[in-house]
């Protein structure tokens, strides 16, 4: 119920930031809203099959713990590939998870062996964010359209601790 509140509370804020703005804001705004509920209510659903490669990286930095979480290396093909991630322990009214595909109008395609940048097709994708904590679960949220255009969800859960990065390059989602 808090994680509720807390999203009430930043739903109304940034309805508030964009009302002023034109009718595509809204819509971003009413999208990131629909992504966080997904995340909020699947965040105990872990998804067993990924059609994906992922990496996560962290460090310390004056502002706290950055980290990246990249996805690469496709074993299908995924049309308009949007993905969030999230503490949900830090989730406020002020700040807003690092997303991809989401507040933009790119459309992010990814097929394996296939890479055209001018044409929507990449290699990989990824989302960047800071943390206060050195120590969290980050949930995260892709979601693609599969060859039949069927939206595909997958949810993967990174245990992430800055004590597992020191003298640590990456951490690989497929070791």
């Amino acid at each position: 119920m808090k994680k509720i509140g807390m999203l009430l509370c930043l739903t109304l804020l940034l309805s508030g930031c964009f009302q002023s703005m034109g009718g595509s804001e809204q819509q971003y705004n009413e999208k990131y809203e629909n992504f966080m509920e997904l995340l909020i209510d699947n965040s105990k659903q872990i998804s067993t099959n990924i059609p994906f490669d992922w990496d996560f990286q962290m460090e310390q930095t004056e502002e706290g713990y950055t980290y990246t979480v990249k996805i690469s290396n496709p074993r299908v093909a995924m049309s308009n590939v949007q993905m969030i991630g999230a503490n949900l322990e830090e989730i406020n009214e002020t700040q807003v998870a690092p997303s991809i595909g989401i507040f933009e109008d790119t459309v992010y395609n990814m097929i394996p062996n296939q890479v055209n940048v001018e044409k929507g097709y990449y290699e990989g994708m990824g989302i960047s964010g800071i943390s206060s904590e050195k120590a969290f679960v980050l949930n995260c949220l892709v979601v693609y359209k599969d060859k039949n255009q069927t939206d595909n969800y997958v949810y993967f859960i990174i245990n992430a601790n800055y004590d597992d990065f020191v003298g640590e390059e990456v951490v690989d989602g497929n070791e």
